[in-house]
């Protein structure tokens, strides 16, 4: 991986911080807004970003994403424009940024192709929703040589002697995906306890997908893991924008960041639940 990325992931494993890393879907509702939403994640404390190239078969991701992608692809969004996104967005912004997609973009563009993409982009790795780690090999290796990174997959199914074998070939950190596009499948509590067993096999930075929709859910996983992935939250907010949206958005993203970090306040009897 790059400095920028190792450095936030050293923020992660030396100094005890907590990471937020935020997903928005390209082109939903049209190019030129992600540019002003990525850059909104990143000024209210977003560490890194998740890009989602819109796919038209997203099995992986659930409905507010699958609607997203469906506008998105509307848009007709060609690999040149979000190549252009990311430079744009990199003349403003060190936040680390992860094109996501499905495997059948990247072998119908060509794994070197589609590297050299990541890199005129200025994105620091991908990640790949439905490329199971054995056979991640080919795309890992050409990543790594040219120091960009491939986030490791783990699923509640996921057993400690297999999540120690993915965590030793991983190199950046790992994203704890606790639900299959749908609802949780797994309680905070059992969540907590599956990351004390992951903790005596690695140390990489575990960041948490458990469907967090507000401050208080990042508040109350936070603390188990070293961050959370939020998504669909934030694609539902872009789906449901109105007038001022990119204060909605950025007041989302800052009692997020709040969240994470522990900050804020328990809500009394009159607060919003």
């Amino acid at each position: 991986m790059n400095e920028r990325l190792a450095y936030v992931c050293r923020k992660a494993q030396g100094q005890g911080e907590r990471l937020l890393m935020t997903a928005i879907v390209a082109a939903d509702p049209y190019l030129d807004a992600t540019l002003d939403y990525m850059r909104v994640l990143a000024d209210e404390g977003a560490d890194m970003i998740e890009l989602i190239f819109p796919f038209s078969d997203p099995t992986y991701h659930g409905a507010v994403i699958q609607r997203a992608s469906a506008r998105a692809l509307r848009e007709e969004v060609s690999w040149d424009e979000i190549i252009e996104l990311g430079q744009q967005f990199r003349e403003t912004h060190d936040t680390p940024v992860f094109f996501s997609t499905y495997y059948n973009r990247i072998l119908a563009r060509g794994i070197d192709t589609f590297v050299d993409c990541l890199l005129e982009a200025k994105f620091d790795g991908a990640m790949v929703t439905d490329l199971p780690w054995e056979e991640g090999e080919a795309l890992r290796t050409a990543l790594r040589a040219n120091n960009l990174a491939l986030p490791a997959a783990v699923a509640p199914t996921t057993t400690t002697e297999r999540f120690a074998q993915i965590a030793a070939g991983c190199d950046s950190f790992l994203i704890w995906t606790g639900h299959s596009g749908g609802e949780p499948t797994i309680s905070n509590q059992q969540f907590a306890e599956r990351m004390k067993e992951f903790r005596q096999s690695s140390d990489s930075p575990i960041l948490a997908s458990m469907k967090i929709s507000t401050g208080y859910d990042a508040q109350a996983v936070a603390p188990h893991c070293d961050g959370v992935l939020v998504g669909s939250a934030l694609v539902w907010l872009v789906e449901g924008r109105g007038p001022n949206f990119t204060e909605s958005l950025a007041g989302f993203v800052r009692e997020l960041r709040l969240g994470v970090d522990g900050k804020l306040e328990t809500p009394g009897e009159d607060a919003p639940q």
